[in-house]
């Protein structure tokens, strides 16, 4: 009998630990994916002979799908079939990077962005809700450790850009990613769907009511909505921007400066938010110090330039995956479509601010056009403490509750 139940837990965790690796695989590779848009806006431009105001597009028609798609997916997340639509997903993601790297014009590369965006919906609505469910004790430890693979990922975005210019050909590096979505397919075959998934509620139109009038769901998403345009904007025009002091090759290294930031950092903030149990307060006290970072960042020069953005890598790096999690603890059997606003809010920011960006960089310069982001940084800081002044409330309610006669 004990070894029986030895056994079955022994292949509780090996799927576990077997979805764990296909989630943190493919997030990986949408990482480098993600931030290859970034590193190439110069080729691109050159290759499709377009204008920096039409550049901006690039960020939206990589995002404008994806929110439609993980919104829809993540509001039926208990009804779907979650092998199978994420398996899907990650196929369609791998042929879509591929058609990316052989665009002839830069709509049809702006066409295969769009295609990425919707089938890699499914798979982002999805993951942190299997992932919140194997790991229902400690889910902001667990999403940011998620957040630290996405940004080895996005880490190594600018390095693969820069490593395919050096050998001719910037098609190259889609080629690359293409294929390694294959593989991170290929660790979803065979997987079952974990038995903790059975906790996930199927949601009716009432529950959507409940969760759109929770007001920490309610602020977690114009944080993340806020947060999305700062990154996005960061993610998109921070290469660009560098290469007005280095060359293209060097700039695409401040953008990984920036994002090397944001291993340690989301390392260090999954410790503190397990050992405090307060993710909220680490999100205000990041967005605080995000702002000096951000005013550094814009008037550094030369190699300062490097260390303003890695300081703000630090900090802008607790943002998503910490108010995630918070939303969806005070929701977490509708952690499906809690995790489903979370990220379509991040990525409607990083779909809406870019081209903003760019069309204000092509009235005013780029250096002015940035100066949005410390205000965005500081509407940011508004929502948390708003949020911690009703976390506050809610709390006394409770304790007057159980203590009512």
């Amino acid at each position: 009998m004990n070894q029986a139940g030895d056994d079955a837990l022994g292949d509780s965790r090996r799927e576990r630990l077997l979805w764990t690796a296909a989630i943190f695989a493919f997030v990986a590779v949408d990482g480098i994916g993600f931030q290859l848009r970034g590193a190439l806006l110069p080729s691109i431009e050159r290759s499709f002979e377009t204008t920096t105001a039409l550049l901006g597009l690039v960020a939206t028609a990589g995002t404008a799908g994806f929110v439609v798609s993980v919104f829809a997916v993540g509001m039926v997340a208990g009804r779907v079939d979650v092998r199978a639509a994420m398996l899907a997903s990650a196929v369609v993601v791998a042929a879509s990077a591929l058609v990316a790297g052989l665009a002839p014009v830069f709509l049809v590369y702006l066409g295969a962005l769009f295609v990425r965006g919707v089938a890699t919906g499914p798979f982002r609505a999805l993951d942190r809700v299997v992932l919140g469910h194997l790991f229902s004790e400690g889910r902001s430890r667990i999403f940011n450790l998620y957040a630290v693979v996405w940004a080895v990922g996005a880490t190594a975005g600018p390095v693969l850009v820069t490593a395919t210019l050096a050998v001719g050909n910037w098609r190259y590096a889609y080629a690359l990613v293409g294929v390694c979505f294959l593989l991170a397919a290929a660790l979803l075959w065979g997987r079952e769907i974990p038995d903790s998934f059975g906790a996930e509620r199927a949601v009716t139109l009432s529950d959507l009511r409940a969760v759109a009038r929770n007001p920490t769901v309610a602020g977690m998403a114009g944080g993340l909505l806020l947060n999305g345009g700062v990154e996005g904007s960061l993610f998109t025009w921070l290469p660009y921007f560098a290469g007005q002091q280095f060359p293209e090759t060097t700039a695409n290294l401040v953008l990984s400066a920036f994002l090397v930031a944001y291993l340690p950092a989301r390392l260090f903030y999954s410790y503190v938010t397990h050992r405090t149990g307060r993710p909220l307060d680490v999100v205000l006290v990041a967005a605080a110090l995000a702002i000096p970072a951000l005013i550094a960042t814009l008037l550094a020069e030369g190699r300062a330039l490097f260390g303003a953005v890695f300081c703000l890598g630090l900090t802008v790096s607790a943002v998503f995956p910490t108010l995630s999690a918070v939303g969806v603890d005070a929701v977490p059997e509708h952690s499906g479509p809690v995790n489903a606003v979370a990220t379509s809010a991040g990525y409607i920011g990083i779909a809406a601010v870019p081209p903003v960006i760019g069309v204000l960089a092509a009235r005013i310069g780029l250096t002015a056009a940035l100066g949005v982001l410390p205000v965005l940084v500081c509407c940011l800081l508004a929502v948390g403490l708003w949020m911690r002044v009703v976390d506050g409330r809610t709390t006394d309610d409770e304790h007057r509750d159980r203590h009512a006669p």
